[in-house]
């Protein structure tokens, strides 16, 4: 019997276990604000990128990702590069928190006690695509509206455009309701059910990995790393 308890003591000790609510939040949003800082830039270049006017027999707005960051700043200023930030960054906080406890849910619906120990990637991934559930009633709309205002500061742009996001919202709501805010929401929880799935098995793959025989978890770097490496499986 002792050697019994012993060894289901070991194995509860090799399940990877969540965090409290409340730092899961703190630690999530933060890592999300930063995330946003850093990023924001850069998708600021993808949807201009992405967005401009491609006429035959003419060289394009844009010659690559640089020579976009070079215009936008050359016109903008480098609080260019930071259009429509404010809707992802405010959403940043609730969205992680709420990312990690969708996939803490998602571990007890899919995942067996041994799930991480024999790395069940199925599984991990499986609990990681129902984090998206939780994340798109507010990465939907948020991502609605950086769009929007990305894509009307673009040259040559006809449409209607707004003076900030309170303007914004208004003039969204009054086309379409509540689904002019939250078009666009289906796929984006298609996106990041897929996403979230290679993110969390590839970033609980590595990280077992990584740990030293004896250790419960990796080291600093090691996690840095283990999430970088999750994070482009998360985009490809």
């Amino acid at each position: 019997a002792p050697s019994t308890n012993r060894c289901a003591k070991m194995a509860d000790e090799t399940i990877v276990k969540q965090p409290g609510p409340l730092k899961s939040f703190l630690a999530g949003g933060g890592g999300g604000i930063c995330l946003v800082l850093v990023g924001h830039p850069l998708d600021t270049i993808k949807v201009r990128i992405q967005a401009m006017e491609v006429v035959a027999g003419k060289a394009p707005q844009y010659s690559g990702m640089i020579d976009c960051a070079k215009q936008i700043v050359a016109k903008q200023g480098v609080q260019g590069l930071y259009s429509g930030m404010a809707a992802p960054l405010a959403g940043v906080a609730p969205m992680y928190a709420l990312c990690f406890l969708g996939y803490g849910f998602g571990k007890q619906l899919f995942c067996d006690a041994d799930a991480f120990e024999n790395l069940k990637l199925h599984q991990i991934g499986m609990a990681g695509a129902f984090s998206s559930l939780f994340t798109t009633p507010i990465l939907g709309p948020g991502e609605r509206l950086k769009c929007v205002l990305q894509v009307q500061a673009m040259d040559g742009y006809k449409g209607v455009k707004y003076n900030g996001y309170k303007e914004l919202v208004t003039g969204l709501y009054k086309e379409g309701g509540a689904m002019g805010i939250a078009r666009g929401s289906g796929i984006t929880l298609v996106r990041d059910g897929v996403a979230s799935f290679f993110y969390f098995s590839t970033y609980e793959f590595l990280k077992k990995k990584m740990t030293p025989q004896g250790e419960k978890g990796p080291s600093v770097l090691g996690t840095f790393m283990a999430g970088g490496v999750a994070g482009i499986a998360n985009w490809c």
